[in-house]
C-alpha cells in the first residue's frame, strides 16, 4: 500500500478524463435526458402552437362570416380554467362561388349549451372555411402543457440544475486529484448500491488530514474498474486493507480513494517513478 502512495505523482497532476465524467454520472445521466427530453417536447409543443392554437387567434382578428350549423355529438370534456366544457361536433354548409360544400368540425363549449341536433351559429374563417368555431366557444383547450414554456420550466430547467451539480463535482474532483494531498485511508466498510447499473460499490473509509484531523468519507466506485475489483476481494475476505486517499488542503472534506492508475504518466523528468501507472 505504501508503494501505492508513494506511486500518486506529485501535483499538479495529469487525471484521466474518465475518472472525471464517471463522478456522480447519475447526475449527468439525469441531468441530461431531462434536458434532452424537455426541449424536444417543448419544440414539439412550439411546432404545434401553429395549429389550433393560432386558429383560434385567427378567428379572433380575421375576416370570418357567421353560418348556421347543426349539432352532430355532444361530449363531456372536462374543466379547465374553472369551466366545464363539452366537445361537440357539428356540420354547417358553406358556399364558395356557387359550390355548395357540408363541412364537419370539432369545438369546445360551455358545459350543457348545446344539444345533439340543436341549431348553432359557426364563425368561419372567410378565406379558410375549414377553420371554424361555434359562436362563443374555443377551438381548443388551452392546457399549460401545451405551451413550450411548460416543458422547459417542468423538465429542461431541472435537468439543467442537475448538470450544473455534476459540472460543479467534475471540477470539485478535478481541484483534489490535480492539487490535493495524498493521505493514508483505512477502509472501513463496503457495500452494494442496489438498482444502479452499471454496478456500483459505496465504500466508507477515515483518514487524517493534513492537519492530522481525522475525516470520514464515502462514495460510489464502479464495481469493474480496478478500485472497485480490489475492493470486492476485500469485501469477500473480509480484510480491509489501507488505501491512498486525495484530500483538498483547504477544504479536507473534499478528497476521494484511488489508485495511482488513475492519473496519466507525467512527462516532466523530475516526476517521482510512475509504477502501476497505465
Amino acid at each position: 500500500m505504501m508503494h501505492e502512495v508513494r506511486s500518486i505523482p506529485p501535483a499538479p497532476r495529469r487525471v484521466r478524463l474518465k475518472s472525471l465524467v464517471a463522478h456522480r454520472w447519475p447526475l449527468f445521466a439525469v441531468g441530461g435526458s431531462l434536458v434532452v427530453l424537455g426541449m424536444l417536447i417543448a419544440w414539439l409543443m412550439f411546432l404545434q402552437s401553429g395549429g389550433k392554437m393560432s386558429d383560434s387567434a385567427r378567428l379572433d382578428h380575421d375576416p370570418k362570416a357567421v353560418v348556421d350549423g347543426r349539432i352532430l355529438t355532444v361530449r363531456r370534456a372536462g374543466t379547465w380554467d374553472g369551466k366545464q366544457w363539452d366537445e361537440v361536433l357539428y356540420e354547417f354548409t358553406w358556399i364558395n362561388t356557387g359550390l355548395q360544400t357540408t363541412l364537419s368540425r370539432t369545438s369546445f363549449v360551455a358545459a350543457g349549451t348545446c344539444a345533439v341536433g340543436s341549431s348553432v351559429q359557426i364563425e368561419v374563417l372567410v378565406d379558410e372555411p375549414n377553420v371554424s368555431r361555434v359562436l362563443g366557444g374555443i377551438l381548443a383547450q388551452d392546457w399549460r402543457w401545451l405551451h413550450a414554456p411548460f416543458w422547459i420550466g417542468t423538465m429542461a430547467l431541472p435537468g439543467a440544475f442537475l448538470l450544473l451539480a455534476w459540472l460543479a463535482g467534475f471540477f470539485q474532483l478535478r481541484r483534489v486529484l490535480v492539487h490535493g494531498d495524498v493521505s493514508v485511508g483505512r477502509v472501513t466498510a463496503i457495500a452494494n448500491v442496489r438498482f444502479v447499473l452499471p454496478e456500483m460499490l459505496r465504500v466508507t473509509y477515515e483518514f487524517r488530514d493534513h492537519h492530522a484531523v481525522a475525516r470520514v468519507n464515502s462514495h460510489w466506485v464502479r464495481a469493474h474498474s480496478p478500485l472497485g475489483e480490489r475492493l470486492e476481494r476485500q469485501m469477500h475476505t473480509g480484510w480491509l486493507e489501507p488505501m491512498p486517499v486525495l484530500h483538498d488542503r483547504r477544504m479536507p472534506q473534499w478528497n476521494r480513494m484511488l489508485l495511482p492508475r488513475d492519473f496519466l504518466p507525467q512527462t516532466s523528468h523530475h516526476a517521482l517513478p510512475a509504477n502501476g501507472i497505465t
